[in-house]
């Protein structure tokens, strides 16, 4: 196979890949809506839980191969089919383990219905487990224009197939058909467009070199995965699949922006940045720009997500998700520092940095397990939302401190470059609640109104701030 487009500029990537974000996350929102009205909050919360598993074991799938493929720049293909062997052999073995510990998820939560639902998810499983050195291959490569087409039709395809699932009275079961199928999908194109070849079992070698890098990005992951997804797994042990229902979607659906720019631009930055590896003020000033574009976007959408959270629940789930309408709102407020915070995973592994990386991960995961404690003992999913934004925020300390000061030896002045757009969103948000304390619209009238209005207090007060020159110094990079 090709050694792919190596000449693609990060520039053209971040469009590729933001190009096909948005289609993508288009097509998903209205496969959702429509899945939203045909399945049920209890079945969605059954598959959210069957989705903590599936992805924890996915996390044990990767272990960090395919960020240190990215990374190394010295191993051959004859490596390449090694690390492809060993992943053969993985992907039988773990998605012969998630069948077998499904009986103990059931009675863990006290549902055997949970028993099939597992072993019909286990092909995800094996899909991406397969999938980890041909992804990586494609990252390093650059191919993104082909990634970007993939996710596309993976979404579109799997959701089609989803809704007709859901429509012959499939429930929950077409979520996890969706998730299937959409792996195999990615796992088919990149085989396609860059295969594997010369696959052998002598990955010895392989593994041992990049061991040391692998290592800590894995425990990283690992950690993040159960401080991301603890809620869930508590949630639906001690309120239930119904409630855990309401708190994943608002949950989820506060998780777009993220998917729509931070993580599209934190996918890009390795593959480029990886070459500055010895240059750590290059690699500062990519920072400070890319935080700055996240900043001002995500001062924005938390400001909406805060003001429109009752018109954005109900125009995306309809009437019967009401319960999930306070969530949403508590948690909209985070995404400011999810957004800016998401991408420095892709700067610590830039840096070679995966030891700091790792400590963070430790540190945050206890902040989140002490927030969500607290919130369980409250009582209440709403409670839940308040310790688990609390930690999400102060998350940010963490980072500040391994990144910025210990990765890139910069002082924390810099970060006051952040204040202005966080007061503009404040004041936005304010004067908003009070505008339509007074006012009352239909569903769409108001959604609109209120975006409206947001909008156009930020564009005055980024304006007067003088921050939309950084949109132009980003665009020039």
């Amino acid at each position: 196979m090709g050694s792919g487009k190596q000449g693609m500029s990060m520039r053209t990537a971040a469009l590729f890949q933001f190009g096909s974000k948005y289609m993508s996350m288009a097509a998903q929102i209205v496969i959702t809506m429509v899945l939203a009205r045909l399945i049920a909050p209890e079945d969605f919360g059954l598959v959210a839980i069957v989705t903590v598993f599936t992805g924890l074991f996915s996390f044990l799938s990767d272990m960090g191969v395919g960020v240190a493929i990215v990374q190394y720049r010295d191993l051959t293909e004859e490596d390449y089919g090694a690390l492809f062997g060993f992943s053969t052999l993985l992907a039988l073995g773990l998605t012969a383990a998630f069948c077998a510990v499904s009986p103990l998820i059931a009675a863990f939560y006290g549902d055997s219905r949970l028993i099939a639902l597992c072993c019909a998810a286990s092909p995800q499983l094996f899909f991406a487990t397969l999938n980890m050195v041909p992804s990586g291959l494609m990252l390093k490569e650059r191919r993104f224009d082909a990634i970007g087409i993939r996710l596309v039709c993976a979404t579109v395809v799997s959701g089609a197939v989803a809704i007709g699932l859901a429509c012959a009275g499939a429930g929950c079961y077409a979520l996890v058909v969706q998730s299937a199928l959409s792996a195999f999908i990615v796992l088919v194109w990149n085989l396609g467009t860059r295969g594997v070849s010369r696959v052998s079992l002598r990955f010895k070698a392989p593994l041992k070199r990049i061991f040391s890098y692998s290592a800590y990005q894995f425990g990283f992951s690992l950690i993040n995965y159960f401080s991301r997804n603890l809620d869930n797994m508590l949630i639906g042990r001690f309120m239930g699949s119904v409630q855990l229902g309401y708190y994943d979607k608002a949950y989820k659906l506060t998780g777009y922006p993220l998917s729509a720019f931070s993580s599209v631009i934190g996918s890009i930055i390795q593959p480029y940045m990886a070459e500055h590896q010895d240059e750590p003020d290059a690699i500062f000033n990519c920072f400070m720009k890319i935080e700055k574009l996240l900043s001002l976007v995500g001062a924005a959408v938390a400001a909406v997500f805060l003001c429109a959270s009752s018109e954005i629940i109900q125009a995306f789930y309809g009437p019967d998700w009401e319960s999930a309408i306070p969530v949403f709102a508590v948690l909209g407020v985070s995404v400011y520092f999810q957004m800016i915070g998401n991408p420095s995973g892709a700067f610590f592994l830039s840096l070679g940095r995966t030891d700091y990386m790792f400590r963070v991960g430790l540190i945050n995961t206890c902040i989140t397990i002490a927030g969500l404690c607290v919130g369980l003992a409250g009582g209440s999913i709403l409670t839940v939302s308040y310790g688990i934004a609390a930690a999400y925020c102060l998350h940010m300390f963490s980072i500040a401190y391994f990144l910025v000061h210990k990765g890139f030896g910069q002082g924390y002045g810099c970060l006051k470059a952040f204040l202005p757009e966080l007061c503009c969103s404040i004041t936005a948000a304010l004067i908003c609640g009070l505008v339509f304390s007074f006012v009352e619209l239909s569903l769409i009238a108001s959604l609109v109104a209120k975006i409206a209005l947001v909008g156009l207090l930020l564009l005055a007060g980024y304006k007067a701030t003088g921050q939309l020159c950084h949109f132009k110094a980003l665009a020039k990079r």
